[in-house]
């Protein structure tokens, strides 16, 4: 093999080093976008789950209020009954 056919070989190599090195520079520019992309995504969806958190923490308190209210009314309730029934007791039992 002549110098020049080496060269012309090497020549030849070198490209297609070259276009290779193109292609993963091009993978490595694509990746980069899509993560780019993605984290947008992740920061957005942290976002969202933290408000939810907030919105179920608040409907869990809400909750326990009505619960605790629910028991205070029907505990009111139940002593006005007896009220009713002890002055009933009182009415009857002065006849």
């Amino acid at each position: 093999m002549s110098a020049r056919e080496r060269l012309a070989a090497q020549d030849a190599q070198l490209e297609r080093l070259g276009a290779g090195v193109d292609r993963i520079r091009n993978l490595g520019e694509t990746m980069h976008d899509e993560t780019r992309q993605q984290l947008g995504l992740l920061d957005q969806l942290e976002g969202d789950v933290d408000k939810t958190t907030s919105g179920i923490r608040e409907e869990t308190k809400h909750a326990e209020d009505v619960a605790v209210s629910g028991q205070t009314f029907y505990m009111y309730v139940c002593i006005a009954i007896l009220i009713l029934v002890m002055v009933l007791e009182l009415i009857i039992g002065l006849q």
